[in-house]
């Protein structure tokens, strides 16, 4: 549920939350069974949503976890997921185990899904003036399954491996109603419209966090490497490199949180693939503020800075910056990408078996609201 409005588009969030749990929790140490969120919202370009969210832990008392998420949108989206892990990643967090599975489905659709370039829509000024910005509209649908196979050689260092299948759709293109000549501005996303891959994923991380799910205290060195090869389609074969760093500490005074990240990244495309196999940037997870996949980068440098503040009983809010570069020459013309600093500001729910986010973030004179689950980090 990622949106970009104006300010005067936002017309009403509401959110109803429950928790349905198997028993009173009365030590902070124990986490409900089951719990329960039920999602309601409506604005201007998604229309009325609906959904939940639900957590169940612990039922075959193996400290596995299952967490389905169901939303409906009248207008735009339709996005469910799964996720099943054992043990629980909670759970697991800080220790050493010997074997840890996690199998997640994720499927999401939208009708009216933007897709952003740049061109000039009369030839003739080519160079002669800056490229303008467009976006043509058209149908997404996204599937991807995963299963990824954990190891935790000391309680603070782990491994992983992973296999991903990944699918995206485009279709039902609306060029852009600004242009004058269509035909003769390229959009160089619609070249491949399509992908659809294997890949094989390789993690590792250093982890000193004191909690999966609300960390306040701790250290993460992450690198991770991906490789898709020509198997499905000829245009989907890509190399991924990622490092991440994430820092927590309290500072000041009691509950107010530090919490940063910094991200780099590299995808190096086989010649002739799709531009859909770059790195997307926009929306509730990157660069909030910045619309939904707005830039697809192919280098990418990110820097994301909360200050996270337990206000009363669950409820809790964040303040912060969230700052970002990237390039891809295929897409953007020279000078057209400048960095990032968005201004960002949320309020959190605390569940027992997870976090409930709800974040605006500024960027080039527009307000993006966020709802999703879980810290961006």
């Amino acid at each position: 549920m990622n949106n970009n409005y104006k300010p005067a588009e936002f017309i009403l969030l509401l959110i109803i939350s429950f928790s349905s749990q198997s028993s009173a929790q009365t030590d902070t140490t124990e986490r409900a069974g089951i719990e329960l969120f039920p999602i309601i919202s409506y604005d201007t370009d998604a229309g009325f949503g609906y959904g939940a969210k639900a957590f169940f832990y612990n039922q075959f008392n193996t400290q596995e976890s299952f967490d389905i998420i169901l939303f409906n949108s009248t207008k735009g989206e339709q996005w469910y997921k799964f996720v099943f892990s054992t043990p629980d990643f909670e759970n697991r967090q800080g220790t050493k185990f010997p074997f840890a599975l996690d199998i997640t489905l994720e499927y999401d659709k939208w009708k009216n899904y933007r897709l952003y370039y740049y061109g000039w829509d009369n030839q003739s000024s080519d160079f002669l003036n800056p490229a303008v910005e467009f976006n043509d509209l058209a149908a997404s649908e996204y599937l991807e399954s995963k299963i990824i196979l954990n190891h935790a050689f000391q309680s603070d260092l782990t491994g992983l491996l992973a296999f991903k299948f990944s699918s995206l759709n485009i279709y039902d293109i609306r060029r852009d109603e600004n242009l004058t000549t269509p035909d003769k501005v390229d959009n160089k996303l619609l070249d491949d419209p399509s992908v659809k891959f294997i890949s094989i994923n390789i993690n590792g991380k250093w982890d000193t966090r004191n909690s999966f799910i609300n960390p306040s205290t701790g250290l993460v060195l992450e690198i991770e490497l991906e490789y898709a090869p020509d198997i499905l389609d000829d245009n989907s074969s890509f190399f991924r490199q990622a490092f991440v760093v994430r820092y927590f500490t309290e500072i000041f005074f009691e509950n107010l949180i530090l919490a940063s990240r910094a991200m780099e990244q590299i995808s190096i495309p086989e010649a002739g693939s799709s531009e859909f196999l770059a790195i997307p940037v926009g929306g509730g997870n990157t660069l909030r503020g910045v619309p939904m996949d707005k830039f697809r980068f192919k280098s990418l440098l990110l820097f994301n800075n909360e200050l996270r503040y337990k206000i009363w009983w669950r409820f809790g809010a964040i303040a912060g910056l969230d700052i970002g570069y990237g390039s891809n020459k295929d897409l953007y013309p020279e000078n057209t990408i400048k960095w990032i600093v968005n201004p960002v500001a949320g309020l959190r729910f605390f569940m027992d078996n997870f976090i409930v986010r709800a974040d605006v973030g500024y960027y080039n004179g527009d307000i993006g609201f966020y709802l999703n689950f879980g810290h961006i980090y």
